[in-house]
């Protein structure tokens, strides 16, 4: 990293290597250890960072990174690429990722188009160089709502009124659960891309009704400190609190005590937003990516 390119980061984790904006003064960022942390009567004990420091966490939950800095892959199961390129907000300034594949010459084009962005920390927040930050990629990507997104964070307690029965990974429940599924999964579970036993990703919670898997809430990005969920609910049992109730079970789960939970969603989606207004979750700020 060239002296140029570390002033045109307002904020930087130079351990990170992770461009940051801030608008104000350098960011300096703690990691902090909590493998320590323990659960009491489901109670989570976390010790929960705030602004960029905390989509710091997140960036680190949700990636992983080659020794430029630049993204590699996603952190779930699978590996996934992920974008070309993404930025999420909060009050104190924005955090962007950029994938291997994009040159030397873009990458430094969109961080400094970045170093100049207001922070994306409202629920309506677009960025001001949209239309540069495609340019400069060469994406000619039609701009609608399905490029943004939200951020939330749990709360150390998660309220759940689900009168569903809730089975988390690990348990003996679980157990009888995938012992099942060894030889045949449930149609209505391959149709939702459940295809295997091994396709629901732990650790996880399931809601289940009438002998049915309802709702499921799993891992879909772990790293160091912090988990994000991905939640699907049958098209049957939708509107019902399901997605909620499997939700905070999986954020109770023993494997998650001490860990930064993070839910992510599109704009569009709006039974996620019902499901963070259920739960009460915080909101962190809003998110921006290009494939």
């Amino acid at each position: 990293m060239d002296d140029t390119h570390e002033r045109a980061c307002s904020g930087i984790d130079l351990d990170d290597r992770s461009p940051c904006f801030n608008h104000g003064p350098h960011v300096f960022v703690i990691d902090r250890d909590l493998s320590r942390a323990s659960i009491w009567n489901y109670e989570r004990v976390t010790v929960h960072p705030a602004g960029l420091e905390l989509l710091h966490l997140h960036r680190r939950t949700v990636f992983s990174f080659d020794s430029r800095g630049l993204m590699v892959h996603e952190n779930d199961p699978r590996k996934s690429r992920g974008k070309r390129f993404s930025m999420t907000g909060c009050s104190e300034g924005n955090l962007i990722v950029i994938r291997d594949d994009v040159s030397e010459l873009a990458s430094r084009a969109l961080e400094r188009l970045a170093a100049n962005e207001p922070p994306l920390s409202g629920h309506d927040s677009t960025p001001r160089g949209l239309h540069d930050y495609l340019s400069t990629l060469g994406e000619e990507e039609q701009v609608n709502a399905g490029l943004f997104g939200y951020l939330w964070t749990f709360p150390k307690v998660v309220p759940s009124t689900c009168e569903a029965k809730l089975v988390i990974s690990g348990s003996i429940e679980s157990a009888r659960l995938l012992e099942r599924w060894v030889d045949t999964m449930p149609v209505a579970l391959v149709e939702r891309g459940f295809r295997q036993p091994a396709d629901l990703w732990e650790p996880w919670c399931v809601a289940v009704v009438a002998d049915k898997v309802a709702s499921i809430a799993q891992t879909v990005r772990t790293g160091s400190g912090g988990a994000e969920v991905g939640v699907d609910t049958a098209p049957e049992f939708r509107g019902r609190g399901l997605a909620a109730g499997s939700t905070a079970g999986w954020s109770r789960h023993p494997a998650l005590a001490g860990v930064t939970l993070f839910y992510s969603a599109s704009r569009t989606n709006e039974s996620s937003s019902r499901v963070t207004d259920r739960l009460g979750l915080t909101f962190v700020g809003s998110t921006f990516a290009i494939s």
